[in-house]
């Protein structure tokens, strides 16, 4: 039996809204640096003035989709025994377009939303 969804609770769409989000900031943070995933989570946050709050069973499965898309690869520093994520060229080119595609988006929803 599926769980029935509440479109009238603002949970809801807050979490709708992060899966696309954390995707978007997970590209932007490895823009400037390559992180490992607890300071990704908190560059994420800070990006995103706490709006997403990923914890690491959404920050993990959306690394791994995004590495096997090719937007960003896993780097194993020897002086560090943490992973760190790296963007590749393509996903710098996949961070343009969604930084493009937001600021379109964004206006419209705030001019066209009204409460």
């Amino acid at each position: 039996m599926s769980k029935k969804i509440d479109y009238t609770n603002e949970d809801y769409w807050i979490k709708l809204i992060n899966q696309s989000l954390i995707r978007f900031y997970i590209l932007k943070a490895l823009k400037e640096k390559d992180l490992h995933g607890y300071l990704l989570i908190q560059e994420i946050k800070k990006l995103s003035n706490e709006f997403c709050d990923p914890s690491e069973s959404t920050l993990y499965p959306a690394l791994g989709q995004l590495a096997r898309a090719g937007l960003i690869q896993q780097t194993n520093p020897k002086s560090r025994a943490r992973k760190t994520y790296r963007l590749t060229p393509k996903g710098k080119k996949a961070f343009k377009t969604a930084a493009k595609t937001w600021n379109s988006v964004l206006p419209t929803l705030s001019k066209r939303t009204i409460l």
